[in-house]
């Protein structure tokens, strides 16, 4: 381990970041409004994303998981309430969506390391938002989602109308967003909305095992898998095959590839630098 991957936390308002050698925690910390984002948290958090992204912190997986009962209970009503009976702000984050939530949203998509999401207690709105930004979710088996947007007689936002769809099918996507359906644990993982459930006593050991695997993982090959998964939502099958040519490519330049063709034919199992 290098001094930069040192063990090290930072609080900042509502959010704390740990660094565990390779592998970045990212906490939302106001477990008293069950995390429910406001502002604060939302700058909180970009501020995180943008210190994991240095490299001196040579950063190789995220895990995001909330303190206390709950992951996010969705945008902070309850900051805004004087502002919201005054009709000076909106009943979702969407006033300050592009100069606030669309960057931090957009920066926990783009992490080009994988980021893995402990989902405890529930996720509603843009708690199910930064969920399913995640590559991998695991979930409590007592844990619960909602999207209830239409109670608040809103549109959705976050980017639920482009990933729902694409995780469980249109049809479960508008029974969610339409019916403001709780969805729970057993559900959502059959419905592939998360990886894997498991007792709540055991998510945070179980989310770290993974999150740790992955850091301890081919961290480039990785990264090129989540880009072409994202553009191949967006694109034809032939445009697929160009873009994974040069992500070949590119693997087949890294430490990480050398590593592993060299105890191939051994069947040892190589150790990955993430270089």
């Amino acid at each position: 381990m290098t001094a930069a991957q040192a063990n090290e936390t930072i609080d900042y308002p509502f959010v704390r970041l740990s660094f565990e050698g390779p592998l970045a925690i990212v906490t939302l910390n106001d477990p008293d409004r069950l995390n429910a984002m406001g502002d604060d948290m939302a700058q909180s958090l970009a501020a995180a994303l943008a210190e994991i992204a240095k490299p001196r912190r040579r950063c190789r997986a995220v895990l995001l998981t909330g303190e206390g009962r709950a992951f996010c209970a969705g945008y902070n009503l309850m900051v805004n309430r004087k502002a919201l009976a005054e009709g000076k702000a909106m009943i979702t984050p969407l006033g300050g969506a592009e100069t606030l939530y669309h960057p931090m949203l957009r920066r926990l998509h783009a992490l080009p390391i994988p980021l893995i999401a402990g989902v405890n207690g529930l996720a509603i709105g843009i708690g199910l938002g930064l969920a399913m930004a995640a590559d991998y979710v695991v979930m409590a088996d007592d844990a619960w989602v909602q999207t209830p947007f239409k109670n608040l007689a809103s549109a959705p936002d976050s980017g639920l109308t482009w990933l729902l769809p694409r995780a469980i099918g249109v049809p479960r996507a508008k029974r969610m967003l339409m019916n403001a359906e709780r969805v729970d644990a057993a559900t959502a993982r059959e419905w592939g909305l998360v990886a894997e459930t498991v007792g709540t006593a055991q998510l945070r050991a179980r989310a770290l095992e993974i999150a740790r695997g992955f850091a301890d993982d081919a961290t480039i090959a990785l990264g090129e898998i989540k880009t072409l998964i994202g553009e191949g939502l967006r694109q034809d099958i032939h445009s697929s095959f160009e873009g994974e040519a040069k992500a070949v490519g590119r693997t087949a330049r890294t430490k990480d590839n050398l590593a592993a063709v060299k105890v191939f034919a051994s069947g040892e199992k190589p150790v990955f630098t993430g270089e």
